[in-house]
């Protein structure tokens, strides 16, 4: 059998990331299979503010070694006729700086609980589904990320993926503020007592049991384009084996997750609108934190290798807030939060300034949070970047917005409590294969 070796320069949509300079295996005359990934990885320097929070904590400072959510994919796309095509993408995430069975988490005395890293990620975990190609857009079904990483600008990889939130070439994940506060939101007591509870829009996930379209890209000129995307998923945590009757009314059969996106790129802007509305399983009408409704807006123009946007984010979580430690529903929980990035790229090289707010949960006192973020980062080669990143997170007194994956011994420093701040040093590389 002869194997034939080529290379190729693709991408995917942006909840996939993009495919890059990959190695084509010849399996037949109509199909292939391309194999590629991103390695990305980080030397981190984290330290925690105690702020007005006065429990104990496990690591107060930390330096290590730490992934930045490497991943290795197969694609695959067979032609069915002209305009049509079958296709695949099996995704895996795979740690760079542990091994498999390492402890994942640690207990409050940092003894390891016996969760190992294979048990958060591994084959075929990152976005992986089937679909076909047809002339009027693409339909997958799989697991795949909804909202949470549509506002993450990829433009310097395809054009097709250009968005107006950060946009760094080298990131560190901890340090991105779409997963620190944009997918961040609390609910809980609204009478001026009690904790309230961190949530992440969609588990800051890929969601399951997704059925999605993406229009065909429209040009209403030569130099622009617009898109949209639409999914569906009965349960996008994916607990359909949780219920097994419908005892007390609380089934499977009582949620859904729609989602809707809409993207245009043009003329040096990027403009974004999308939407998510989460009804979950198992939960009463009547009861605590029924429905997850969120929006983004979002507007950048880039000019001479300055780029500049803006993003609004509303997140509110119907009969959300409480009172008192019965509790009793008061009213839904909600907050805005806004997105201002800034950059300039020269030749190889490029810089960047981030500023992330939160808005007051619920208009309550001591619940806005602010992020900050500066980064440099040099172009090794068109697919190989380095850098360095400076993040730091202030919190109010009521509120524990925090770096992405904090808390696990895998990814780094131990998780925020309400009032603290952070702040984390990087030096990063993202190589795209």
């Amino acid at each position: 059998m002869k194997i034939r070796f080529a290379v190729v320069a693709a991408a995917t949509a942006l909840t996939a990331l993009p495919v890059w300079g990959q190695t084509t295996v010849g399996v037949s005359s109509s199909t292939n299979i391309t194999i590629g990934g991103l390695i990305a990885m980080g030397v981190k320097s984290s330290e925690i503010s105690q702020g007005n929070a006065a429990a104990a904590r496990v690591m107060g400072s930390e330096i290590g070694v730490y992934d930045n959510t490497s991943r290795l994919w197969f694609t695959s796309t067979s032609k069915i006729a002209d305009g049509w095509s079958v296709f695949m993408r099996i995704e895996s995430r795979m740690p760079m700086n542990v091994r498999p069975g390492d402890a994942l988490l640690q207990n409050a005395g940092g003894v390891p609980t016996g969760i190992a890293v294979n048990d958060a990620s591994g084959w075929a975990d990152g976005d992986t589904w089937a679909g076909i190609g047809t002339p009027y857009g693409n339909f997958y079904a799989g697991h795949m990320h909804l909202y949470v990483t549509d506002p993450v600008s990829v433009g310097y990889l395809s054009p097709a993926l250009e968005a107006p939130g950060e946009g760094y070439r080298v990131w560190d994940v901890q340090g991105l503020g779409v997963f620190n506060i944009l997918n961040t939101y609390f609910t809980g007591r609204q009478d001026g007592t009690g904790v309230l509870t961190k949530q992440n829009t969609l588990a800051i996930t890929r969601s399951r049991n997704v059925i999605k379209w993406d229009s065909p890209l429209l040009k209403p000129d030569p130099e622009s384009f617009l898109s949209f995307s639409l999914a569906w998923t009965k349960n996008a945590a994916g607990a359909q084996n949780v219920w097994v009757s419908n005892a007390n009314g609380t089934t499977y059969e009582g949620g859904q997750t729609i989602f809707a996106k809409g993207l245009y790129n043009g003329h040096g802007f990027s403009a974004l609108a999308t939407y998510v509305d989460q009804k979950f399983q198992g939960v009463a009408s009547t009861a605590v934190n029924t429905e997850l409704k969120a929006m983004r807006l979002g507007l950048s123009y880039k000019w001479n290798g300055i780029k500049a946007g803006v993003l609004y984010d509303n997140t509110s979580m119907v009969n959300g807030g409480t009172t008192g430690a019965t509790p009793v529903i008061v009213g839904d929980s909600g907050r805005t939060a806004f997105q201002v990035p800034v950059s300039y790229q020269w030749g190889d090289h490029g810089v960047y300034a981030t500023y992330t707010l939160a808005g007051k949960t619920a208009s309550i006192n001591d619940t806005g949070a602010k992020q900050v973020t500066l980064a440099y980062d040099y172009a090794l080669t068109k697919r190989a970047f380095i850098g360095v990143q400076y993040t730091t997170i202030n919190n109010d007194a009521r509120v524990n917005y925090q770096g992405f994956l904090t808390g696990y011994s895998a990814f780094g420093t131990s998780s925020l409590l309400q009032g603290e701040a952070w702040r984390q040093v990087s030096l990063s590389l993202n190589y795209w294969f």
